[in-house]
């Protein structure tokens, strides 16, 4: 049975697939975003079980939106254990090294509940650990199109939105039938995200200029900083609106309208 959504901004109840058509309807709007030009790149780590970086991905567009940015989402594989969220993985069952990373992880989830309410998009709590892996191989496959955020969306909102009761993330087979629904040719598909295929090579080396650039957890965010003439990794969607009057002060703004100024709590693009 499909779940209830409460949309913030309006005062009836939606289901989570009509709350999943809501938000896919942006998808055009996505790629028109993703082809902008760009005269800089931030690039921008992400795991789709992470609810956080789930909630990072459309505020992150609104950066590419008004600047001349182009945006480079990378897929980043976080461990349970090392994360402190759980001290096994046997059986997907979360098991807590100690009351105190009990309680740290319930309030990763709640804190996510509050923004994922003023997005509109739906939040469940997992009810099993995840295995992304191959999730982020396919991300990988629908970069190589430029259809990355409707790929990763088109997982992730069912996916969260049922707590991944209702989105098999270790399927092949429903991943590839989510790729073809976002309009991917998956011609090379099964070589490409095979074992030892390029997708598993491409993921380490991601890894690899992640932690080069201080990676602590995701949203990752990375660009080159004029002020110290340096590349810069900064943890956190909080950082957006920094990231933003950066890029207004080196003049890449679209148009004289945009501003630096960027809440925490955005509700979604301007309609």
């Amino acid at each position: 049975m499909s779940q209830e959504v409460q949309h913030p901004h309006a005062e009836t109840i939606e289901t989570l697939s009509d709350a999943v058509a809501r938000v896919m309807a942006e998808a055009d709007d996505w790629r028109r975003i993703m082809s902008l030009d760009g005269e800089e790149t931030l690039t921008v780590y992400l795991d789709m079980k992470s609810p956080h970086a789930y909630i990072a991905v459309r505020p992150t567009l609104e950066v590419a939106r008004d600047y001349k940015v182009k945006i480079d989402f990378r897929p980043y594989t976080l461990s349970y254990t090392g994360m402190g969220i759980s001290k096994s993985v046997e059986n997907s069952e979360r098991r807590p090294p100690s009351e105190e990373s009990d309680r740290r992880a319930r309030m990763f989830y709640a804190a996510a509940r509050y923004y994922t309410k003023l997005q509109g998009i739906p939040l469940r709590s997992p009810h099993r650990l995840l295995d992304v892996t191959l999730a982020h191989r396919c991300f990988l496959f629908a970069k190589r199109q430029s259809l990355e955020i409707p790929f990763v969306m088109s997982v992730c909102l069912p996916g969260w939105g049922s707590g991944w009761r209702d989105y098999e993330v270790e399927s092949q087979t429903q991943l590839r039938d989510t790729l073809a629904s976002v309009g991917a040719d998956l011609d090379g598909f099964e070589e490409f995200v095979g074992t030892d295929g390029p997708a598993e090579h491409e993921l380490l080396k991601y890894v690899e200029d992640a932690h080069a650039n201080g990676f602590v957890g995701v949203p990752h965010y990375v660009f080159h900083d004029y002020d110290t003439d340096r590349q810069t990794g900064l943890f956190g969607r909080e950082h957006l609106a920094l990231i933003r009057s950066k890029l207004a002060a080196r003049g890449l703004a679209r148009n004289e309208n945009v501003q630096a100024e960027f809440s925490h709590v955005w509700r979604g693009p301007a309609t």
